[in-house]
């Protein structure tokens, strides 16, 4: 497909060209027959032929600079511009996300559902003899996506180590020793604007909690509390626009004017301290140092997240955010990908202190849902103007290896946790792991 594409792109331009010596009156008879297209021909002939010309050249020489650029890939690690965050911010990424979900929940046909789920299984390597059930059992795509797997196929590793959430493939795992940590090599997101402010201890009593989206430089704020016992945050801002603008070229501009603040130098920072001080509020157990696993499930893999430990969850936050890809590729392009992107950061405590496991939102998926939390729904419209995460409390006790959540196609678990300074990894980048499979364990 990829070379499909790489064709088509340096063809384009060629076919343009030669359409253009072609005379126009056959032309747009070869196109629309008979009719009388005088009115089509002066279009034709001021507008069509250069600007698409042009463009399809573009697109050919970009797709030619990518290809020399995955050449050089393991020398050079290329990020992604501001500009070109930007431009792919502007993709209606959400809106897409939320058809793709309304698709994927139709039903289909009994007599289509095994050609149909057979393609798919095709094209993504899924492994059928994994299935409890037969494919015509699944009434649609979003069913088959969160697929239950026989049982025994994935044996939890009981002795004292930590195992994986999901299957996928690990992009990065290791000590967190400052704020910016790796999503992929090379490239980096912020702990701290990841996880957002340590208040799930200040604010253990509260059923909910809106926070409104901080400026650049850090705003005053007042808490009041309403009839509802909600606490919202009210916060002056100076240098972000605070209502969303979502139509024609004002939406465009005001991409344009707040699209420094993610890049990877300057991205919307929350109430951010100096890294030692953040650290400090994570660690129960000062001894202990902290730690961070990321994995990517692939739009193959089983679709449904496990608990790693035997934990208890407090808190969650969500992040609203985007929903852009995190496919490795997007990971390793766009610094801060997991913060900007939707998030349900689930924070909590185990055996040797701080724990937090974090359901990463992407392009296309459907929903992210957790089994234990009812209040949690994803890809949903934009919330009310300012409003950057909502934060509930709560207390769930999640065993190791129990199902706790499934996405509605492939995304993103980050786990971020404390534990005991020797510690033993068992994988690295680009392994690919399965449910329950030891991830790292204790030293003997």
């Amino acid at each position: 497909q990829r070379m499909m594409l790489e064709i088509i792109l340096v063809a384009s331009p060629l076919f343009t060209l030669f359409v253009s010596f072609i005379p126009k009156k056959f032309t747009f008879t070869w196109i629309i027959g008979n009719q009388n297209t005088g009115r089509w021909q002066k279009f034709w002939k001021s507008w069509v032929p250069i600007p698409t010309g042009v463009g399809l050249t573009l697109l050919a020489v970009l797709q030619w600079r990518n290809i020399q650029s995955r050449r050089h890939s393991e020398i050079n690690v290329s990020i992604a511009k501001d500009w070109e965050i930007t431009c792919y911010r502007a993709i209606p990424c959400r809106a897409l996300s939320r058809a793709w979900g309304w698709v994927s929940d139709c039903k289909i046909h009994p007599r289509l559902r095994k050609w149909v789920y057979g393609q798919y299984a095709s094209m993504y390597a899924v492994n059928l003899d994994e299935m409890s059930a037969d494919l015509t059992d699944y009434p649609s795509l979003a069913q088959f996506f969160t697929r239950e797997l026989k049982s025994g196929v994935r044996p939890i590793d009981t002795t004292k180590c930590l195992v994986s959430p999901a299957d996928g493939r690990v992009l990065n795992f290791g000590k967190v020793v400052s704020n910016k940590v790796e999503q992929v090599k090379g490239v980096t997101y912020s702990i701290q604007t990841f996880l957002g402010e340590s208040t799930w201890r200040i604010y253990s009593g509260i059923k909910d909690f809106d926070s409104k989206a901080p400026s650049v430089v850090q705003p005053e704020r007042k808490i009041d509390e309403n009839e509802n016992n909600v606490l919202i945050v009210q916060q002056k801002e100076d240098n972000v626009v605070q209502q969303s603008i979502w139509n024609g070229f004002d939406y465009i501009k005001y991409l344009f004017k707040v699209n420094a603040s993610y890049s990877e130098k300057s991205v919307v920072k929350i109430n951010e301290m100096s890294w030692d001080k953040y650290k400090n509020h994570l660690l129960i157990n000062p001894e202990n140092e902290l730690y961070q696993v990321v994995i990517y499930l692939a739009p193959g893999d089983y679709h449904r997240f496990h608990s790693p430990v035997h934990w208890q969850v407090n808190f969650r936050r969500h992040f609203q955010g985007e929903l852009l890809s995190v496919n490795p590729r997007i990971a390793g392009w766009i610094p801060e990908l997991f913060c900007l992107n939707e998030r349900a950061v689930y924070v909590g405590q185990w055996e040797h202190g701080f724990f937090c496991m974090a359901a990463v939102g992407a392009t296309n998926v459907g929903s992210i849902r957790v089994y234990g939390d009812k209040t949690l729904h994803t890809n949903t419209k934009k919330w009310r103007n300012g409003v950057r995460h909502k934060d509930q409390c709560m207390k769930l006790n999640w065993s190791k290896g129990e199902e706790v959540g499934e996405f509605r196609m492939g995304s993103t678990i980050v786990l971020i946790f404390e534990a005991p300074k020797d510690i033993n990894f068992n994988v690295k980048p680009g392994d690919q792991v399965k449910v329950g499979q030891s991830v790292f364990c204790l030293a003997p």
